[in-house]
């Protein structure tokens, strides 16, 4: 498949998934722009599926201890388990690559939610750099599903998984 193909069918597939958001629930655009016509509970699921996806998605080969915390702060249960037996093979991996990954939200979906529990569509970009992408790197697409728990006063991601 040529690079125009490839670049179709990801467009064909943004547009499906931002569809797919707008179907299941409230669409939050922007970096820090949050609709104003969710809900508190809304806000407060949509701000931690964002942070856990940006924290995720962020890499630095030049200190990944700071970054793989911060995801392990926001997640719970498997996910935090398997992501900390992770630690090692993360943090090598960026290093010999030399990677880093600065990702942006452009779309966030708040799906089915209820007292303890919320899935989120997140739709994001990221620059990647490393070794074979030269100083001025590639972007990436990466659509994710998150699902998050009420922990106490927090919502915390229980499971995060790549969708097409």
């Amino acid at each position: 498949m040529g690079e125009r193909a490839v670049r179709w069918v990801a467009g064909g597939l943004a547009v499906v998934l931002v569809a797919l958001l707008v179907a299941i629930g409230v669409v939050v655009t922007g970096q820090d722009d949050v609709d104003a016509g969710l809900t508190a509970a809304q806000r407060d699921v949509a701000g931690a599926a964002r942070a856990e996806a940006l924290a995720f998605l962020t890499v630095d080969h030049r200190g990944m201890d700071p970054l793989i915390d911060a995801v392990l702060s926001g997640a719970t249960g498997g996910f935090a388990k398997q992501y900390a037996s992770q630690r090692r093979t993360l943090t090598s991996e960026a290093v010999r690559t030399e990677a880093t990954s600065t990702p942006e939200v452009v779309a966030l979906g708040v799906g089915d939610q209820d007292d303890d529990s919320a899935t989120v569509l997140v739709a994001a970009n990221s620059t990647v750099t490393n070794a074979s992408t030269g100083d001025d790197g590639q972007v990436r697409y990466y659509r994710l599903r998150l699902r998050l728990v009420r922990e106490d006063d927090r919502w915390l991601t229980s499971d995060l998984q790549f969708v097409r």
